[in-house]
């Protein structure tokens, strides 16, 4: 049996209009704080809570909108279902069993030869009346299709409803008042579990007696017992209660087993570890170990059932377990939470259990399936929950759409973060990880932290999935491609991939590909457009202007290291030691050519190689760039061709004062930060 859809309406932060909630076997709910990831969790509760308090529901559990004032309200409803899938189980004849007969005359079947699954819904109404908190009224019921596709509730007895449990362990959590071996903790359910042997009980009760016996063999003991009966007497005078009298209070099994602890060796001092002598974090380890301890004694349980003729557990074995832990990286280092999710995956693996998740940490999403989480997010227009899978290209297909499947997978893994952000920039690579949070800082006044932008290198590739999945999550997004002119695909070669991604997404083409006097760019025309003419620069600045309409902007000409290199040329050259920069073999430093004899035919060749270099395999040569860009090549090749690009930009960056870099910050990033600044701001 398992739980695969979760419908609420009007609980919350959940508004009139349905949301579903899709689950795996493991699933991780993710997005900010006070997005509704609670508030789903405690939507299961109110279902299938153990105590009445659990699935007791508050004035405060209906939602009001945010031009609402509840008090203002006659009357208010809300539901929240939760529809289950039972495993099939084909026996050597062929013949389909289902897992759960509990269930079998509620079964729902949309059409034939479909599997069945399984409709519970809490039914909920809220009314204005004379007392503070209004009248609420709840029932709990199956809900099963008629031939007439009318839905139909049947009341669902308490017992079958208790076949579905829930353990909730909430973000803010004691562990030690968890732990306790109290009536209905985890601890005492185990311990209480245990089919004792009437032998067993008969023995402890005997030595329980005779332990009390030598207990009040101690004259000092029997001494306070009597005077606390001469004193008792003094003092009260009815019949009723006459006599006062010490007694050993575990005097039969059920007290005995309360008096159970757990304790931990060895320790530092050679003395036991109580509970309450361990931290945080390693009491709630410990938490978890206890609940996995007890899921797997019920499926054993469940196993054994017929097999055994004296079973050791006395267990009522639900038909699923569900475990919901809020933020499990709480008081954890990163190394335990790695463990936590290995042990949690295999939790969700048994047949009577499923995990939930919540978290709003990147350690967290970084370590499960992106297939497994869903996105909470409050919609800024509703100020509602709204709840996203995460939207991955298809697997099946091409050898293409495999690939582009695990890019796109281990990439939002690689980067959690986009999860958490107000805004997202995809770049190509370490470079723009560099410098755009630089330019933004000084921009913004704040850190990238602060404003919760969040810079992505990509690498230019299958950047159409990453549009697509930050659409499908509503997290603005701005990118910043190489234009790699006369590079192999370069120039128009770019501008043609973008226009092709955009295209893929769904962009209206009449609208992207538009030209002047009212006509539309033809396919043919857009499948030619990496032949056409690199020279033709002021048509290619006019399609680089509308790509930064749709917010994808281009380091040109080459990318972002030349661009970077162009504008402040002294501060990278100042970073060079003394031996150090590009030399020409019996002639000598590159930094000393250039200024003392830029006409020598060894500095001009070299000039020419370098370019030659910088542009790659298949490049041309360099027309489309002026002379003291092609010097420049010379640098570039030495700089970011043959050195590590994340250090060249750090120690050159240190040599450019604020006032310095915003001055000559080359325009394409002015733009693109301008758009970041807007997009933040809300304006």
């Amino acid at each position: 049996m398992r739980l695969n859809k979760l419908r609420i309406s009007n609980f919350r932060s959940y508004g009139p209009t349905e949301t579903v909630i899709d689950f795996e076997d493991i699933t991780t709910f993710i997005g900010a704080n006070s997005s509704g990831k609670s508030a789903a969790l405690q939507a299961l509760t109110k279902l299938f809570g153990e105590t009445n308090a659990d699935r007791a529901l508050e004035k405060s559990d209906f939602y009001v909108s945010h031009d609402e004032v509840l008090e203002d309200l006659e009357r208010r409803e809300l539901y929240i279902e939760a529809n289950f899938s039972f495993p099939e189980i084909e026996n050597d004849e062929g013949e389909t069993h289902y897992a759960i007969p509990t269930y079998f005359d509620n079964f729902v079947v949309e059409n034939t030869g479909e599997p069945p699954f399984l409709r519970i819904r809490l039914q909920a109404s809220w009314e204005q009346s004379n007392t503070p908190d209004g009248i609420i009224e709840s029932k709990v019921s199956y809900v099963s299709l008629s031939e007439d596709a009318e839905e139909v509730a049947t009341k669902i007895p308490p017992s079958e409803l208790s076949q579905i449990k829930i353990i909730y362990v909430p973000a803010i959590r004691n562990p030690s008042t968890l732990l306790r071996n109290a009536t209905g903790t985890l601890l005492w359910r185990v311990l209480k579990s245990i089919n004792w042997s009437t032998e067993t009980k008969e023995n402890i009760k005997d030595q329980l007696k005779r332990a009390e016996e030598s207990l009040f063999e101690e004259a000092g003991l029997e001494r306070v017992r009597d005077s606390l009966k001469d004193h008792w007497k003094k003092y009260h005078k009815d019949t009723r209660y006459s006599e006062a009298n010490i007694r050993f209070n575990s005097t039969d099994l059920d007290q005995l087993i309360k008096k159970f602890e757990v304790d931990f060796m060895p320790s530092i001092t050679q003395k036991a570890y109580s509970i309450d002598s361990l931290g945080d974090g390693l009491r709630s380890l410990f938490y978890l170990s206890l609940v996995d301890s007890f899921l797997e004694i019920e499926q054993q349980a469940m196993e054994n059932s017929e097999d055994e003729d004296a079973p050791q557990f006395n267990i009522q074995i639900p038909a699923l377990t569900i475990l919901a832990i809020e933020e499990p990286e709480n008081h954890v280092s990163p190394h335990l939470l790695g463990n936590i999710i290995v042990n949690l995956n295999r939790i969700a693996s048994k047949n009577n259990s499923q995990v939930i998740l919540t978290s709003h940490t990147p350690a967290i999403v970084k370590r499960v399936l992106p297939e497994s989480i869903r996105y909470f997010n409050i919609s800024v227009d509703e100020v509602v929950t709204k709840v996203k899978k995460i939207v991955l290209p298809r697997l099946q297909g091409s050898a293409e759409n495999e690939e582009a499947y695990k890019y796109v997978k281990e990439a939002v893994r690689a980067y959690p973060e986009i999860y958490f952000s107000k805004l997202v920039i995809l770049g190509e690579g370490d470079s723009e990880e560099i410098v755009i949070p630089k330019a933004i800082e000084l921009e913004t006044e704040d850190h990238l932290d602060s404003i919760s932008v969040s810079v992505v290198p990509l690498g230019g590739r299958h950047v159409n999935h990453f549009w697509k999945l930050l659409n499908e999550l509503e997290i603005p997004y701005v990118t910043l491609l190489d234009l790699d002119k006369e590079r192999n695909g370069g120039g128009w070669g770019r501008i043609k991939y973008a226009l092709s991604q955009l295209i893929k997404i769904g962009v209206d083409k009449s609208e992207l590909l538009s030209l002047m006097g009212g006509s539309i760019l033809s396919d043919e025309d857009l499948n030619d457009m990496h032949t056409w003419d690199e020279s033709y620069v002021d048509n290619q600045m006019s399609w680089l202007q509308r790509l930064e309409s749709y917010d994808i902007y281009f380091s040109s000409p080459l990318d972002l290291d030349f661009m970077m290199l162009e504008a402040f040329p002294d501060a990278y050259k100042r970073i060079l030691r003394v031996n150090e920069g590009p030399r020409i073999d019996k002639v000598g430093k590159v930094l000393e050519i250039e200024n003392d004899e830029p006409e020598l035919p060894e500095y001009l060749e070299r000039v020419s190689n370098a370019t030659k270099h910088a542009l790659k395999e298949g490049g041309s040569s360099g027309d489309t760039y002026t002379i003291e860009q092609k010097k420049l090549m010379v640098w570039y090749d030495y700089f970011f061709l043959q050195r590590g690009k994340p250090v060249t930009h750090r120690l050159a960056i240190l040599n450019i004062t604020d006032e310095l870099f915003e001055e000559r910050l080359p325009a394409p990033l002015k733009r693109l930060i301008a758009s970041v600044k807007h997009k933040i701001s809300g304006e």
